[in-house]
């Protein structure tokens, strides 16, 4: 529900005109003309000898904690912080709009930073007056670090955002070159409004992303090379193995490669190939290979011959004792590309060996064991509790080596898994959970993918049927908010970036398949593929989001895990590349999709809080994994977190304990909605500089 606050709305409207446009306010504005001499309240991030707020009453009052990290620099160096008088502008200039507005409130900023006497005057070009309060909150960040923090109140929007700026400045040292490098974000947290500067423009940010609100072929096709070049980056420089997480704001990836993200690399290096024609691509997914095969067990005696080792730990230069049916399912994806291109018989014969430990791995009832560990010299122990995000790997790992081999066995093992998926949808429906976990689109999207991989197998009517009856269902749970720049295009239920970028992924797969056949009413896949499209790239890296990142050129086309967390999970960027190969043929030109900007009127007296705590509901009923999203994370040993889930970076020996102190608060411009949940592992403390 949109609730509007007390701010005058036929004001507004008279802005239309630049001829309407007068000096509101001033009155109040000339309260700044002495130092502490100003009736309004006072500013709620300013220096005081008070005593600190109660931690008690502040940890309950949430994430409008108020931040005193920076008080103490403030309170120095406050007092040599030179305060500029207001005056009124010299001309009105152009009408005030959402561009406008954010353009005149960092040129204001940047005015208040760069005064260097006592006794100058400033212009406010934004005379917009309100009788609830505007509350600024100016922040200054470098090389990724937060490093300044400024806050004031005031009815007068140009005397909060002048005292908020002097803090910040403050903050930064006091100097007039205390914020010269810095890249400025701006937030009105009771307005619901929150700006990025970016060169001398201001960008929107909205729950921590710069929104995309228009994208057309030459942008996604920018996207892909970016994607590309990152991919590449990802591939261990000795091993040529990936690693699975990138963490951005410390620039450091964590000390061990993955299997399933080296397979997973190569399959989209492969498909990069295919649209390029670039024998340096393929070049490289062979070098990744030679990882892939050296990571397969052929150890006959303990029956684990075929599968392939989850990790290679770095530091120990050993795999990790551990096969997961969905690393060998995906690194078989791969190895048969591989074949089909190159004819190389040791591709094709590692992917028999991975489709024979795959059978091995199946329960009379078609379902799958997960994974089989082992400590050092112990036994095997067995990992069976049913996960369908496996099952589904498996299911289409069996039917595309069927497809390249005709061999019988393995298309006889995949119609024993094909039905026991068919059984569970009949049972409780296309909207899928298992052991792991309750109903989500993840899950629902494996059982889509795998039951299309069978149907291309077998040309079997029921099942193709199947296909689209559930991923009609998955249409259905697709976010279609227009007016909501942080929520269109996504699944309800799915909130990382992986997830999102999986589904896009299946549902250009199902629209390519629907073509094929020739069925009515497709284009609904391929527009839901170009609306997470448009989500996918406003979570990916480049030079407008790059400020909270140590090393925007390593970062640059990596696809962020969400807005909580900045770290870059590899599958993210491959799941967004192969939705977006997949899909740019079937685009036309001009502009693909288009979201208007709510007008600056209503953004200013929109509740947003309101309207976050409706979508929040309304996205925990859309599936089990938004539920989930702040529960402490599964132990290793059960969690399936191979593609699309939402998991952070482990626990454990490699990846260290979480960061030590205290979490960094950000605006409330940066981050998502509701409660944070726990705090997620970060890099490897010898990682953290």
């Amino acid at each position: 529900m949109r609730q509007k606050s007390p701010i005058s709305i036929a004001w507004f409207s008279a802005l239309a005109s630049a001829a309407a446009l007068s000096w509101f306010g001033l009155a109040g504005c000339q309260r700044d003309g002495a130092k502490g001499s100003e009736a309004s309240p006072a500013p709620s991030g300013a220096a005081s000898a008070a005593p600190a707020p109660d931690k008690k009453k502040a940890r309950a009052r949430g994430p409008d904690l108020h931040d005193d990290r920076f008080d103490a620099k403030i309170a120095e160096n406050l007092p040599k912080v030179p305060d500029p008088k207001i005056t009124g502008p010299d001309n009105p200039g152009a009408p005030l709009d959402n561009q406008v507005f954010r353009d005149r409130v960092l040129g204001f900023a940047r005015k208040i930073v760069a005064i260097e006497k006592e006794g100058e005057s400033v212009a406010c070009d934004i005379p917009v007056t309100s009788s609830k309060q505007f509350r600024a909150v100016v922040w200054g960040y470098r090389e990724g670090v937060q490093v300044a923090r400024g806050e004031s109140s005031d009815a007068s929007l140009c005397v909060a955002l002048k005292e908020a700026t002097r803090r910040a400045v403050a903050a930064g040292g006091g100097t007039k070159d205390a914020l010269g490098t810095t890249r400025l974000a701006i937030e009105l947290p009771d307005h619901g409004m929150s700006i990025l500067e970016h060169g001398d423009k201001g960008l929107e940010l909205d729950h921590g992303l710069v929104p995309l609100r228009s994208f057309d072929k030459a942008l996604l096709t920018k996207r892909i090379d970016e994607g590309q070049a990152y991919l590449l980056r990802v591939l261990d420089a000795e091993h040529k193995g990936a690693h699975k997480y990138y963490y951005a704001p410390a620039d450091t990836f964590e000390p061990e490669l993955h299997t399933i993200y080296t397979a997973s690399t190569g399959f989209t290096l492969l498909k990069l190939h295919a649209m390029k024609k670039d024998k340096g691509l393929l070049d490289q997914t062979k070098k990744a290979a030679e990882f892939l095969l050296s990571m397969q067990s052929r150890d006959e005696r303990d029956h684990t011959a075929g599968g392939f080792f989850y990790t290679l730990d770095l530091k120990r230069g050993k795999p990790e004792r551990k096969l997961v049916v969905g690393t060998a399912s995906k690194t078989v994806f791969t190895l048969l590309e591989l074949h089909a291109l190159t004819k190389e018989t040791k591709y094709m014969d590692a992917a028999r060996k991975a489709g024979d430990w795959l059978i091995s791995m199946q329960l009379p009832t078609g379902a799958v064991r997960a994974s089989l560990s082992q400590h050092e010299g112990g036994p095997w122990s067995v990992q069976a509790k049913e996960s369908t995000l496996y099952t589904g790997q498996v299911l289409s790992a069996l039917s595309r080596l069927h497809r390249a081999t005709k061999d019988t066995k393995y298309l006889d093992a995949a119609a024993t898994t094909a039905m026991f998926l068919a059984q569970k949808v009949e049972k409780n429906g296309c909207y899928v959970g298992d052991e792991y976990r309750k109903p989500n689109p993840i899950s629902s999207s494996w059982l889509v993918l795998s039951l299309l991989d069978f149907a291309k197998s077998t040309g079997d009517k029921r099942i193709e049927d199947l296909v689209f009856r559930c991923s009609r269902d998955l249409l259905g749970r697709q976010w279609k908010r227009p007016e909501d720049a942080y929520r269109h295009g996504r699944w309800k239920g799915s909130l990382s970036s992986s997830g999102t970028g999986w589904l896009a992924e299946v549902m250009s797969e199902v629209f390519m398949f629907c073509r094929d056949k020739g069925k009515e009413n497709c284009d609904g896949y391929k527009d839901a593929v170009v609306a997470a499209v448009r989500q996918i790239m406003q979570y990916t890296y480049g030079a407008e989001n790059d400020f909270v990142v140590k090393n925007p050129k390593a970062a640059a086309g990596g696809v962020f895990w969400s807005v909580r967390e900045r770290y870059v999970r590899t599958d993210s960027v491959c799941h967004a590349m192969n939705a977006y190969i997949n899909i740019l043929p079937f685009l036309a030109d001009g502009a693909l999709l288009e979201l208007p900007e709510m007008p600056l009127s209503q953004r200013l007296a929109f509740d947003a809080d309101a309207d976050d705590k409706n979508a929040e509901a309304e996205d925990r009923a859309g599936g089990g994994e938004g539920e989930a999203e702040d529960e402490a994370p599964m132990s290793r040993a059960e969690d399936p977190n191979e593609e699309g889930v939402r998991k952070g970076p482990r626990r454990g020996p490699l990846n260290g304990k979480p960061e030590e102190g205290p979490r960094p608060r950000l605006p409330k411009g940066l981050r998502p909605p509701g409660p944070r949940g726990p705090r997620p592992p970060g890099p490897p403390p010898e990682m953290q500089q």
